[in-house]
């Protein structure tokens, strides 16, 4: 049997496919998307976390990104570790904002050009 490796237009696409799957199920959890409740057999949180579950894999790039970018230009000082002993502690603040800033960056810029690559 021959595996073949999929293309990135066909990876995005199923980013978005995961995505979109999982989306009515986390709406049903919500009570936004009416459903009959007798024809529901889990708790609405296990039904959320199970569509949950499957949109994660296509949001997680863009995940990644928003907390890197909150650490950098939201993130309290004081939570700041790992100092250099070679830089004062407001230039440690500002290397760690700009690591953060620039893994929120590239993780923003990974999700534009997946989506870029769906069009």
């Amino acid at each position: 049997m021959v595996i073949k490796k999929l293309t990135a237009k066909q990876t995005v696409l199923l980013g978005w496919l995961f995505i979109l799957t999982g989306l009515p199920f986390i709406l049903i959890s919500l009570g936004l998307l009416p459903v009959d409740e007798t024809t529901i057999h889990a708790p609405k949180w296990v039904i959320g976390l199970c569509g949950f579950i499957f949109s994660l894999s296509g949001v997680m790039a863009l995940s990644f990104g928003l907390i890197g970018g909150w650490v950098a230009l939201l993130g309290d000082a004081s939570g700041f570790s790992g100092e250099l002993g070679i830089l004062s502690n407001d230039q440690n603040i500002t290397l760690a904002r700009l690591v953060f800033g620039s893994g929120a960056v590239l993780c923003f810029a990974v999700a534009g050009y997946a989506i870029k690559l769906q069009f």
